[in-house]
């Protein structure tokens, strides 16, 4: 028997907005003789054995950490500071009582990656629109090792479909599902799948 999802159903953190959607015009399928160069130029550089310049020196992004990602090349992850993850959990909590509403960015009405991303951008982190998009923005970490400021994430084996910032000891704030608002509560541990670093 499958339990009833005490959180926000699939479909809530989807954008509702048709201008997030890609436009035939710049669409890069098919090619042409500029993508052609630039594909062609990436493969030649690739083949010489050099890497972007970006790539080649973890120190020149100024102290950040050094993630190797499983099977892949190494990634600069840069992590944030106290008073940034401080200043995103203030302005969530600043909404507490705002209600949910699907699609909703925010101030008067918030879904979760809405309030995700609205807080966030408070303290001056860009953050996409979607929960799922959202997941792939840090470091994915387990549960048990999530900090104050991590995103939660929840899934149920395909993509992430619920997201809320994390408070330490079990607690969380988030804009829960159609009827509710945002509040503070205990980590709802169903599909819990892990939690994002930014």
């Amino acid at each position: 028997m499958r339990l009833p999802r005490q959180h926000e159903q699939s479909q809530a953190c989807r954008p509702t907005d048709p201008g997030r959607q890609a436009s035939p015009a710049h669409s890069t399928r098919g090619g042409g003789p500029r993508s052609l160069t630039v594909a062609a130029v990436a493969a030649a550089i690739l083949a010489s054995g050099a890497a972007p310049a970006l790539a080649q020196s973890p120190q020149s992004a100024g102290g950040a950490e050094v993630a190797a990602s499983p099977g892949g090349p190494e990634r600069i992850h840069q992590a944030l500071s106290s008073s940034t993850i401080e200043k995103a959990i203030r302005a969530a909590k600043s909404q507490r009582g705002t209600p949910y509403g699907w699609g909703g960015t925010g101030p008067d009405a918030f879904d979760c990656s809405g309030l995700v991303q609205w807080s966030f951008g408070q303290a001056g982190v860009s953050l996409p629109r979607i929960a799922e998009d959202q997941v792939q923005e840090g470091t994915k970490v387990s549960y048990e090792d999530a900090k104050r400021g991590d995103i939660l994430y929840w899934s149920d084996g395909g993509y992430a479909y619920h997201v809320a910032i994390y408070l330490g000891g079990d607690r969380m704030i988030d804009a829960p599902h159609s009827g509710d608002h945002v509040r503070e509560r205990d980590v709802n541990h169903y599909n819990l799948a892990g939690a994002v670093r930014l």
